[in-house]
């Protein structure tokens, strides 16, 4: 073999070792940004999914469900997803009926929503809606209206057995009454609306899709998103209400609850709007694991197709996940988070780029799509356990780690 052929082979070899050996340093990189989290308590566990390119870099789980250190956690088991619901769900129903519907962004929501119709939020459109800048305030911490100021319950809310009355189980021996989703429905028609056209993060809005998907559809809210995107997408461990498909092992944690539910929150929703609700809401409710939610993510970087089949339009995809109001200091898309690089530290990280989407969820999760890296990172926590006072997971910036050392991998 001549040797300028051997010289370039030796070359060559040399680049792909360091390359794999800077490939490896930079997944110890996340596993130790993890592993540190969890001893430093901003979280007893965790999944963590990575993919670029469609190929998967990172697909583990770290720790346990509680800091007892017993059940460990796996790949299979679900976490409470809080308000990434918004985007798993909520807005994804929606697209759906935006292009079945034929529904103009800009047309008022009391076209759709006659129990608005009357009232000063039916006036909001729907790109105001799902950008946060509609005035809504936003929330309503119902669970204070459940409970005396003696402590009691409220009998005609709450009562510790099943009865037809009060079918819904709100927690291990605690009902809710079967029309008390209609109540929080009527709370948020009377909810006021300030400061429209700046920007006021609300939850209101996505408590009522569950509704309108029903009314136009014919098909429970759940049903229809099982139907038209988890089932065909294989995400089978997206679900509300877990405790009814799987056991209470394969589902972690959340706070140890001491005013509403009086114990550890365990395949019941955390929201406690939510779970008045009935644990299915367009707000919060969605369980589920890192797989499942990657492939809906997946999907969505994918422009709304996967394996020939086509969830959403592409042009679909296009509008909810850019900036619904460029030029201006809201950020959001349409239901969809969006970065600020402008901030100090950039959010939600110092290199992704500004066609980035996604979401978070109070119980420490994550989602994050960035089409022009083909990046899509899933991070699960239950960081609330045993309390929502646990603010590691912000103090030690985990997710912009996470993010930053996702898009340096080759």
């Amino acid at each position: 073999m001549p040797n300028f052929i051997r010289n370039t082979l030796f070359v060559a070899l040399a680049v792909c070792k360091l390359a794999v050996h800077a490939q490896q340093h930079q997944l110890d990189k996340i596993d130790s940004v993890i592993d540190s989290a969890i001893a430093k308590k901003a979280f007893p566990g965790a999944q963590l999914l990575i993919s670029k390119g469609g190929a998967l870099k990172v697909h583990k789980a770290y720790g346990f469900h509680t800091y007892d250190s017993i059940q460990k956690v796996e790949l299979d088991h679900l976490y409470d997803l809080a308000s990434m619901t918004k985007v798993l769900a909520a807005t994804l129903t929606f697209m759906k009926a935006y292009e079945e519907l034929e529904i103009d962004l800009d047309s008022k929501v009391n076209r759709w929503f006659k129990s608005l119709k009357w009232r000063r939020k039916g006036r909001s459109s729907f790109r105001e809606i799902l950008s946060h800048q509609a005035g809504w305030i936003p929330y309503i911490a119902h669970q204070y209206k459940v409970v005396k100021k003696n402590g009691d319950y409220r009998a005609r809310t709450l009562q510790s057995q099943a009865s037809d009355d009060y079918p819904i189980a709100l927690h291990d021996s605690l009902y809710i009454h079967k029309n008390y989703a209609k109540k929080i429905r009527n709370r948020i028609y009377r909810t006021p609306v300030k400061g429209k056209g700046n920007y006021r993060y609300s939850g209101l809005w996505f408590f009522l899709v569950p509704d309108f998907i029903q009314k136009n559809y014919g098909e429970p809210f759940d049903a229809f998103l099982t139907n038209q995107f988890y089932e065909p997408l294989g995400a089978d461990r997206l679900t509300f209400n877990p405790y009814k498909k799987f056991k209470r092992s394969e589902i972690v944690p959340t706070e140890v609850d001491t005013l509403m539910r009086r114990g550890l929150v365990r395949a019941y929703v955390h929201d406690e709007a939510a779970a008045l609700m009935g644990g299915i809401s367009g707000n919060a409710g969605l369980f589920g694991n890192a797989e499942s939610v990657f492939k809906v993510a997946e999907m969505l970087r994918l422009n709304g197709t996967v394996d020939e089949r086509k969830y959403l339009d592409a042009s679909t995809v296009d509008e909810f996940r850019a900036q619904a109001y460029p030029n201006t200091d809201n950020r959001r898309g349409l239901g969809f988070d969006k970065p600020d690089l402008a901030l100090d530290p950039p959010y939600p990280s110092s290199l992704i780029s500004p066609s980035a989407f996604g979401h978070t969820g109070f119980t420490g999760t994550m989602v994050w799509v960035d089409p022009e890296a083909d990046l899509v990172i899933v991070l699960l926590t239950n960081r609330v356990y045993p309390s929502r006072e646990q603010r590691g997971l912000y103090d030690f910036r985990v997710r912009e780690q996470l993010i930053d050392l996702a898009l340096g991998l080759n």
